[in-house]
């Protein structure tokens, strides 16, 4: 039997970025990203988590291993 699965991971990473104030620091930095300059190592894992999903579509819940 075959079964569809979602595995789900957050990753960070930290950088830094010359700005006046958080809020240019934050558009700035999603200038940076969505440009290629900015990229989220696929190393730094920080969580994980994995779902079934149902044949009616629905997911499991979630189990963080």
């Amino acid at each position: 039997m075959k079964y569809r699965l979602v595995i789900e991971e957050t990753i960070s990473e930290e950088f830094e970025i010359e700005a006046t104030s958080e809020e240019d620091a934050i558009s700035k930095a999603i200038q940076e990203y969505e440009k290629g300059n900015f990229v989220v190592g696929s190393d730094n894992v920080e969580g994980r988590q994995i779902s079934v999903i149902g044949k009616d579509g629905e997911h499991t819940d979630w189990i963080t291993f």
